[in-house]
């Protein structure tokens, strides 16, 4: 199987790649990375957005013959979603929709971390619309650590980790029904994370693996 992966930050490449890899050996896989993606979307920027996007998913397409194309930045939009899956061609699927699946089929009360502030709104109205997709209604508690993600993008990764964990642990006394780990650049910490918190931890890149299985 040809699956390639679509980044808009270099933070996603190494964690996709090594936990695929490891988790399914024999796919063939192949990243495409534009890192001004989070500046058009921190800017609001959206047609810059869905073109260099577009590009990307094309490029995995026809030359490099993907089957399935994985978006794996959090921070875009369902109506950018809907407009790429329009042109995708293949399947495309964004790496956190699974993940908001199963956070809103395990409870009420759902925490969110985030460290990339178009991330946290994005990650509220997935799982909002998860919510309302399975008729349930859903309590969403966020925060954003900003500094984490300028350190990991700095070559600071033990301040990231840091940084987020202290973030996770103020859900603690929260009576949250699951956390979720908002992007694939956090998923590495989901051990750690679950000794904070007296609730499941969720990250995308075990719900994303599992539904792509699915698909196949």
């Amino acid at each position: 199987m040809k699956l390639a992966f679509v980044h808009a930050s270099r933070a996603a490449v190494d964690p996709v790649t090594h936990y695929f890899n490891q988790q399914e050996p024999s796919w063939e896989t192949t990243n495409l990375l534009d890192d001004g993606v989070m500046r058009a979307l921190s800017s609001g920027e959206a047609a810059t957005t869905l073109r260099c996007l577009s590009q990307m998913i094309a490029t995995a397409r026809e030359e490099y013959g993907a089957e399935i194309v994985m978006l794996t930045c959090s921070a875009v939009p369902r109506d950018a979603m809907a407009q790429l899956r329009d042109k995708a061609g293949i399947p495309l699927l964004k790496i956190d929709e699974p993940m908001a699946r199963r956070a809103v089929s395990t409870g009420v009360r759902i925490g969110v971390v985030a460290t990339f502030p178009a991330t946290e709104a994005t990650t509220r109205r997935l799982i909002e619309e998860a919510a309302e997709e399975a008729g349930r209604s859903v309590e969403i508690l966020s925060t954003l650590e900003a500094e984490a993600l300028r350190a990991l993008l700095a070559g600071h990764a033990a301040e990231h980790d840091k940084r987020l964990l202290d973030a996770v642990s103020s859900f603690s006394d929260r009576n949250i029904d699951a956390l979720v780990l908002a992007q694939v650049s956090m998923a590495r910490l989901a051990p750690e994370a679950a000794k904070l918190v007296p609730a499941p931890v969720l990250n995308s890149l075990d719900t994303s693996l599992a539904a792509i299985r699915g698909m196949l």
